[in-house]
């Protein structure tokens, strides 16, 4: 919903100026002309110690809605939303969501095509459930480091297609793990 909000108040601030500059021209972090919103779906791989016998997956669907800033034509922040989504464990089940913010580096490697990394903490939240017994299930919260890798395509002015791979630290009941999440998605400049 506030993805869908923010593309709409997106073409309001990009009027408001007479000339318009490039993707990560500008100084103030965000504002017009260099902040962006996007969606990525992808797929999240969990790390969990499957028990023996019992049910146990690895991967299942996620996306991510983001919003960020560039305040130099290589550095901005970006903070998202994350949702790696729930995989079958010892019976019962695992989640993982969390709120991201990360320092991101861009570099133009080729007309159109440009490589960026980024590196942050992830504040996530986890549920574990289990039917099996010995088992620690419950809830956890907590900070966790998260670092990534991607490409993105300029298909205009405005749109980009990324791809990414991003691995996130996350507190679980039973004991911690480093998820990763393949994505490919869209992001508009405004």
């Amino acid at each position: 919903m506030a993805l869908v909000a923010c593309l709409g108040l997106a073409p309001s601030f990009g009027s408001a100026q007479s000339t318009r500059s490039g993707f990560g021209d500008g100084l103030m972090l965000p504002g017009p002309s260099n902040g962006y919103v996007g969606l990525s779906l992808g797929k999240s791989k969990f790390d969990p110690d499957c028990v023996p016998g019992l049910s146990c997956d690895s991967g299942k669907a996620g996306f991510k809605v983001f919003a960020g800033g560039v305040s130099t034509d290589v550095l901005g922040a970006e903070i998202a939303y994350l949702d790696m989504g729930r995989i079958d464990y010892a019976g019962g089940s695992q989640r993982a969501s969390g709120l991201n913010l990360s320092l991101v580096g861009t570099l133009p490697v080729a007309p159109g095509f440009s490589a960026f990394g980024k590196v942050g903490a992830t504040y996530g939240w986890t549920e574990t459930r289990s039917r099996a017994a010995g088992v620690r299930t419950g809830d956890e919260k907590g900070f966790g480091i998260s670092y990534g890798l991607g490409l993105g395509y300029r298909l205009s002015t405005q749109l980009e297609v990324i791809a990414e791979y991003e691995r996130h630290r996350f507190d679980f009941a039973p004991g911690s793990q480093t998820l990763g999440f393949t994505s490919v998605g869209l992001r508009y400049q405004y």
